[in-house]
């Protein structure tokens, strides 16, 4: 049974290689191919962020997370497995997605930095993008799948085309499906070269609220902006040294960058919505839509998880 896939991020991806692996012909079609979709600006660590519904969200995670680890093993993939530390301004109790990970506990005094009394470590996945996206492609590629670069503008047309189509359109679902729930949250980062530092931190509610650390194969993300409702793309340079203050604060290791430690700089949109949006739906009678799009922050940290959840979906409304 031949499926059409729209959107060739990390969402698109996953579910394309899942259906595949399932037994159906599948055929992804987006308007911008890796390198210059949004899930390769992204920081790529497992975390959950910014997405809802938790309920789901840690059944997702979970699942993504073993995978990465497999992945992990291989050095093609630009998977890394790293200590990741989220530090807080006050005592806390365990995350609610504490099932999802393993060798969690609570941070020890002298690993924090000053003005922060808790925080949570665990091992984590770190997804180098810059490489993950292309193994991806190449091996849905390599198990029979088809990757076009062209614009669905029309679900009318898709579904007239293909029995089975799956929307991972992400903010291109506001035009595709006149979805005004989902709208943009603007993110921007620096990326310099590696310094030999290995921890991920993170701080999404204390004093250097937004800052993270990101380690990966050859290079060091740091970050962040999280503006809601901007979707200007443009570098604001302004807010460079802010970010890179903030992780200074966190780590000494960044307190005195120079210029040409700086690899780059990136802005992208995260898609937020209210919740995820995975579900079915049978526009006419002999045609299935499967919506997977949403992710907010956690795309993908979900990717793994949701993708499953959408081949679970289409042989349950197919069988």
């Amino acid at each position: 049974m031949q499926v059409l896939v729209i959107g060739c991020g990390i969402s698109g991806l996953t579910t394309g290689i899942s259906l595949l692996r399932a037994g159906y012909s599948v055929h992804i079609k987006a308007k911008d191919l890796p390198p210059n979709t949004t899930s390769n600006i992204a920081a790529a660590v497992w975390y959950p962020y910014n997405a809802f519904p938790r309920d789901r969200i840690t059944a997702w995670g979970k699942i993504a997370f073993r995978i990465f680890q497999t992945h992990a093993t291989k050095p093609e993939t630009g998977v890394l497995m790293r200590s990741f530390l989220e530090v807080k301004p006050a005592p806390v109790g365990d995350p609610w997605w504490l099932e999802a990970v393993e060798s969690f506990r609570h941070a020890t005094p002298d690993e924090l930095p000053a003005g922060y009394a808790d925080g949570y470590v665990f091992e984590t996945p770190v997804i180098d993008t810059s490489r993950y996206l292309p193994y991806l492609m190449q091996v849905f590629q390599q198990e029979g799948g088809l990757i076009t670069r062209e614009t669905v503008t029309t679900l009318g047309d898709a579904l007239t085309e293909y029995p089975i189509v799956i929307n991972c359109s992400g903010l291109g679902a506001r035009e595709l499906v006149g979805d005004r729930d989902i709208h943009a949250g603007r993110g921007q980062t620096i990326r310099i070269k590696q310094n030999g530092f290995q921890r991920v931190i993170v701080d999404d509610e204390g004093p250097n609220k937004l800052a993270y650390i990101v380690p990966r194969t050859s290079d060091i993300i740091l970050g962040g902006v999280d503006e809601e409702n901007n979707e200007n793309t443009s570098i604001i340079p302004e807010q460079n040294s802010g970010i890179l203050q903030r992780c200074a604060n966190l780590a000494p290791q960044f307190a005195n960058l120079k210029p040409e430690d700086i690899l780059s700089v990136q802005c992208g949109l995260r898609p937020l919505r209210s919740r995820i949006r995975l579900e079915a739906e049978r526009p006419v009678p002999d045609r299935l839509l499967v919506h997977n799009y949403g992710h907010g922050g956690s795309g993908v940290t979900l990717s793994w998880g949701c993708a499953t959840e959408v081949v679970t979906l289409v042989k349950q409304h197919t069988a």
